[in-house]
């Protein structure tokens, strides 16, 4: 009896013992990027010999011994980590995306690969890094994100504020756009929302790029929306609201400087003074902005008077069950313009839903509707940017409130923008994509969708007459416009695109082969009407028939085009190390002649996962090391809907027997030969990981395009305009390279991620018909598309005598003059040699002196973490652009116009060593023409983005069932250092001098994940 309760108490203090030994810890573990819970992290003990998993909302409970200091977190797809546990039995942790997880998936043409499995030319931006930059316009997210693709902004217009797109540079004198799908439907990327966006790829190459053949010529970007995720519902809200300005405004001189300097310009031009100095000394005394007399007026400030406001919401629902998932999203931006009724809405609505039905069939039904109006006033931008030709001499108001008619002929801005009526678009459009999967066997998969679009557009552009006046009148003198007028047009188009799919993968040892094998047929058709009428009775309703019935007019047209095709690829993978892919796709297209109708796009690609290799493995450090390969041929289809069809002009107006008659004629011959835009590419690259924090990928490629279409002349006998011919070719040559590192393990986290790329240009064949020549670009064999041709300028004019020892110029020349470089020469004896120079310059001296498309974009990404605290810092930048800029931009007083205060550095007799040319009133003087001296470096480096956030402790926001609170302040387009004038923004397009300004923003957003 003793003996046994001397065993229980031995069990007693055991058991006692052991439950003080035990420690017992709970929590949370959410994702980094974008705070919902995680399901299925494995959470264990440093010494593995306890884990457990975290359930769907991100929760886990594990006992371990008190000895134990920490816990470790792991799940594929994030970086591990070890979790100091310090006493707590409650620990909350966040887990940062892996950078160079080898398993990650990557979206190629109709379906996704491993990232180790690539063996084209593919970049990948995630939707949370996009939805990071709080941008209006999805596509100017994209920049500097990606090597080779090239996004440009030219304008901050709301609306309109959105980025060309280049994919390794312009390979074509046609259309140079890439084919953008979203989830299988070619889209637009402003019609997305960025918080929609699961991931983009942009296919660069021909072996990714070839299974979409006849439109992939210049690049695929692929972009996929967020799906709903069963285990659980989330709820998450991003938004922020904000304020833009110019990054770039002009400055100009005021009203009594300008008719001090006009004065000297027109002397210079050998006219009268027009200001004298009486006139002037009563200016300096009575100059005001409401002056009908003595005007002193800002138009910059009188005209760029709009809020400029900004706003953007976003809800988005996810969630399911292992049956059903769904994501809802709602979204709703708002763009003020910085001009008054300059404005842009946009209402979204997206809803991805996917059922399985059982192991073998699942489907997904997928709606998306948008509401676009966009705003301006009736006279357009071209008409309101006319504001760098008014002087401040030009009155706007008269003393008593009244729009001035002292305005030198020119219309009242201030009057027109704001009650000249406006110009108003409204689209709206609906898709759907219906998609079902059927797995009959193991490996094998079925796949049918189809994806229909409707789209309808309604424009109004109502201009109403505004009355100006002059002092002492109470009658209006004229009105601005002359006369109401009222267009009103409607379009509506719609899109059916039908593919099935076929897609085996099998498995045996080492070696893994996929096949796929694909149909898609697309149709679209569009017509649009349109009808103008003038001289409105009411001008407060606008409607047709209240216009008058003379001059009115109407008309409508309407246009089809399909595509058939059947493309495949197929691909094997041994070991993991060696790779080889085929892709083909064979087109039919509607906009060439039945024997011409169909083409062939293969590609090849193949690659070496060295990193896989025993003697590499053995370095435990190298995550990734891999070489590869392409080639392939692509195609470009969009060169007009009927370039290869005879078509009859209507609406020709013919006199038979004095009686006028409406008819129609041919007007243009038609090639029924011509056939699709080729290109050949060639790419190498090389990617690296190293010890899972550092990445890094080069490639170089050739691009050449060939069987451009060219208008080729023809005997003018015919009568006929030229048709189009295969004749062109072009060639790019580039390289892209990408650096990335991450290290988020310590308190203090930071990455640095830098992008760099570059391509060279080259009109390679024209058929002996070139060059052709534009105001100041050419399109000339060994010359980049579009370069700048031109006078090439050698400093200006000193003295007479500099003159007198020059060739002839243009007019009659004075020392402060542009000086010109002679190009030509001639063969004064006979005998084949070019040794003296003519003795006029004319417009055969012109020249190829610069290059417009961008060379050595780069951008750097810095991202910093500390505790709560977030911070982000984007560069973004080109290292060689030659821009040009005439006309009002930079001819002081040309046409009447203003002058800058970058301009006041001119030769004069006082200023003999001043840099710009003397000013001179006029339109053809010879410092008025197209050179070099006009032309100027446009590369630049721009702090694109800052940004600040804050993300509330889950101490705080655990208790609400809130996932995570983060508040930001962000900025964009914020500075730029560069070498041009005060007042232009390096990525403004050339010669243009009627455009809205870009933009920069300050936003303040919040992000809430439930």
């Amino acid at each position: 009896m003793k003996k046994n309760k001397f065993l229980v108490l031995i069990f007693c203090c055991l058991a006692l013992f052991s439950a003080k030994a035990q420690q017992s810890i709970s929590g949370v573990v959410v994702s980094s990027k974008e705070g919902t819970p995680l399901l299925g992290v494995s959470v264990s003990d440093d010494n593995d010999t306890k884990s457990t998993q975290t359930n769907e909302d991100g929760q886990f409970s594990i006992e371990v011994g008190n000895e134990v200091v920490y816990l470790v977190f792991n799940r594929v797809g994030y970086e591990r980590l070890r979790e100091p546990i310090n006493g707590r039995k409650t620990i909350h942790v966040t887990l940062q995306e892996s950078l160079l997880d080898i398993e990650e998936v990557v979206v190629v043409g109709y379906g996704t690969q491993r990232k180790l499995d690539v063996t084209s030319s593919i970049s990948t931006v995630s939707g949370q890094d996009l939805a990071e930059r709080p941008v209006i316009s999805t596509s100017m997210g994209l920049q500097g994100m990606v090597p080779g693709l090239t996004v440009t902004q030219s304008s901050g217009r709301p609306g309109a504020d959105g980025g060309t797109l280049r994919v390794r540079g312009i390979g074509t004198l046609n259309d140079s756009n890439p084919l953008v799908l979203i989830d299988g439907r070619e889209g637009s990327l402003e019609t997305l929302d960025g918080n929609e966006i699961e991931s983009v790829s942009v296919l660069k190459d021909a072996s990714a790029a070839a299974i979409y053949g006849s439109r992939a010529a210049n690049g695929v970007i692929l972009v996929t929306t967020k799906r709903g995720k069963s285990g659980g519902m989330s709820l998450s809200y991003n938004g922020y609201i904000g304020k833009e300005e110019f990054t770039e405004m002009f400055e100009y001189v005021n009203g009594f400087d300008h008719m001090v300097l006009n004065n000297i310009a027109l002397e210079n031009a050998g006219l009268s003074k027009v200001f004298t100095d009486d006139y002037i000394d009563q200016y300096i005394e009575n100059n005001s902005p409401y002056s009908y007399d003595y005007p002193n007026v800002d138009w910059q400030e009188l005209i760029y008077s709009g809020k400029g406001r900004q706003e953007h919401h976003n809800l988005i629902f996810s969630g399911g069950t292992d049956r059903l998932s769904s994501m809802a999203s709602l979204s709703f931006r708002n763009q003020g313009g910085l001009i008054p009724k300059y404005n842009a809405k946009r209402i979204g609505l997206r809803l991805n839903n996917d059922y399985k039905v059982s192991e073998k069939f699942d489907f997904s039904v997928d709606l998306s509707a948008r509401v676009a109006p966009i705003s301006f006033p009736a006279g357009g931008a071209n008409q309101v940017f006319d504001l760098i030709r008014y002087s401040p001499l030009f009155a706007a108001y008269l003393p008593d409130g009244r729009y001035s008619n002292n305005a030198y002929g020119y219309p009242n801005l201030k009057a027109m923008i704001e009650e000249g009526g406006s110009n108003t678009t409204n689209y709206s459009g609906l898709s759907g994509r219906f998609l079902a999967n059927f797995k009959p066997i193991d490996g094998l998969k079925l796949t049918v969708s189809y994806m229909p679009e409707y789209g309808q557009s309604r424009s109004t552009n109502f201009s109403k007459p505004v009355p100006v006046y002059e002092p002492n009148n109470d009658e209006p003198v004229s009105y601005n416009p002359t006369k109401s007028h009222l267009t009103e047009g409607f379009s509506k188009n719609m899109t059916h695109n039908l593919n099935a799919l076929a897609s085996y993968e099998y498995h045996i040892d080492n070696h893994h082969v996929n096949v796929l094998a694909g149909y898609e047929q697309i149709s679209f058709y569009t017509d649009n009407f349109n009808a103008y009428r003038e001289n409105f009775t009411f001008l407060e309703y606008p409607v047709l028939n209240t216009g008058s019935q003379v001059n009115m007019s109407n008309g409508g047209t309407g246009s089809e085009w399909a595509l058939q095709s059947y493309f495949g690829r197929a691909g094997y993978n041994y070991a993991n190390r060696y790779l080889l892919e085929f892709n083909v796709r064979y087109d039919g297209s509607s906009r060439f002649v039945k024997r011409n109708r169909f083409g062939f796009f293969p590609s090849i690609s193949a690659g070496w996962n060295i990193g896989e290799e025993e003697f590499i493995k053995q370095y435990g450090f190298i995550d990734l090391l891999k070489i590869r390969g392409s080639y392939g041929v692509l195609g470009n289809q969009n060169i007009g809907t009927y370039p290869s069809t005879s078509i009859i002009s209507l609406n020709q107006n013919y006199v038979f027997d004095g009686v006028p008659t409406s008819g129609g004629a041919l007007t243009e011959m038609a090639n029924e030969h011509i056939s699709w835009e080729s290109l050949r590419t060639y790419n190498i690259g090389l990617d690296i990981g190293l010890y899972n924090k550092l990445s890094a990928t080069f490639e170089y490629y050739v691009r050449d395009t060939y069987d451009i279409l060219l208008k080729l002349p023809i005997n003018k006998t015919i009568g006929l305009a030229a048709p189009y011919q295969n004749a062109g070719k072009v060639q790019n040559k580039g390289w892209d390279f990408s650096l990335s590192y991450k290290n988020f393990d310590r308190p203090f986290g930071y990455g640095v991620r830098a992008v760099l790329s570059d391509v060279k240009n080259k009109v390679v064949d024209l058929k002996d018909t070139g060059p052709y020549i534009s105001t100041f670009s050419i399109i000339k064999e060994g010359e980049p598309i579009n370069a700048l041709f031109m006078y090439k300028s050698d400093g200006l004019f000193r003295t007479e005598e500099e003159i007198a020892n020059h060739v002839k110029q243009i007019g009659d020349l004075k020392p402060g003059d542009i000086r010109y470089v002679n190009q030509k020469t001639v063969d004064t004896d006979g005998d084949g040699v070019f040794d003296e120079y003519d003795d006029l310059i004319n417009a055969n001296d012109r020249v190829v002196v610069g290059n417009n498309i961008p060379r050595y974009n780069f951008s750097l990404d810095f991202d910093f973490k500390y505790k709560a605290f977030d911070m982000s810092v984007y560069l973004q930048g080109v290292g060689k652009r030659d821009a040009y800029y005439g006309g009002n931009l930079t001819w002081a007083f040309y046409n009447r116009n203003q002058i800058q205060t970058w301009q006041l550095d001119f030769w004069s007799p006082d200023n003999p060593d001043g840099s710009y040319p003397r000013i001179i009133d006029g339109s053809a003087h010879n410092n008025f023409q197209v050179s070099d001296f006009w032309m100027y470096d446009a590369s630049y480096l721009r702090i694109k983005t800052f940004q600040l956030g804050y993300t509330l402790p889950s101490k705080l926001t655990a208790p609400l069932k809130i996932n995570k609170i983060r508040f930001y302040a962000s900025g964009n387009n914020l500075y730029t250092f560069d070498k041009l004038p005060k007042g232009f923004d390096p990525e403004y397009p050339i010669g243009a001098d009627t455009h809205y300004p870009i933009t920069r923003n300050y936003v303040f957003g919040l992000n809430v994940n439930f």
